[in-house]
């Protein structure tokens, strides 16, 4: 099965995230799980001539928008936007992390079909740091038997939910419960928002690893 992680850069990236870093960890713990895996990053790969079987975004850039230029690699960038979005909506699974909340910030499309998005200005996080979140639902597949999950990662608050969605993992900070992971479905799409996903020694915790490979199994499942 084949896997595709588009990576954020140019309109779609910020300087406090690593994307090829994390972009590249993720191809490698999707391998890791017995997929072929790829890194598509935009503004400099062209869309996918063949299907994919999970697509997997790893981008920002709503923190600092600018419009779309007339050059190459924005040209290039928003051909490829263009298919993730087309590919979601064609009921291709879907797993959004970190800051995908505020990407495509422009497409009204994309925050409905994650189900949630990050608002500039009102949505933060505290500092980076060890701590644990907590699982909130036993009952569904991908955090059933599991209680909480010690990361070391940045911890998003107040996002807006913006559908019906199965709210897996949250938070506590000052003094409210902040959602961190969920999933839903798009039409006949699976779809998980996991706002965690910093840098990629986030990547290397066991609890994160563990979550991880719940959450694409459950969304290939779902799509078979």
């Amino acid at each position: 099965m084949k896997a595709l992680v588009i990576s954020g850069a140019g309109r779609y990236a910020d300087p406090w995230h690593d994307f090829a870093g994390t972009s590249q960890r993720l191809a490698e713990l999707l391998g890791g799980m017995g997929l072929d895996a790829e890194v598509a990053t935009l503004g400099t790969d062209d869309p996918p001539a063949d299907p994919v079987h999970l697509l997997v975004v790893n981008a920002g850039g709503g923190s600092t928008p600018r419009e779309v230029e007339d050059t190459p690699e924005d040209r290039r960038a928003e051909a490829l936007a263009e298919w993730a979005r087309q590919a979601a909506a064609s009921a291709t699974p879907v797993l959004a992390t970190h800051t995908s909340a505020n990407t495509f910030y422009d497409d009204a499309r994309w925050a409905e079909l994650l189900g949630g998005r990050w608002i500039p200005g009102t949505s933060w996080h505290p500092p980076m740091a060890p701590t644990s979140v907590q699982v909130t639902s036993a009952v569904h597949p991908i955090t059933a038997g599991m209680s909480e999950l010690a990361v070391t990662d940045e911890r998003y608050c107040d996002l807006e939910l913006l559908a019906e969605v199965d709210v897996l993992v949250d938070h506590a900070q000052d003094e409210r419960r902040h959602p961190l992971v969920w999933a839903h479905e798009y039409g006949a799409g699976p779809v998980v928002y996991d706002a965690l996903g910093h840098d990629r020694p986030a990547y290397d915790a066991p609890d994160r690893q563990s979550l991880l490979v719940r959450e694409v199994g459950w969304l290939l499942h779902r799509s078979g």
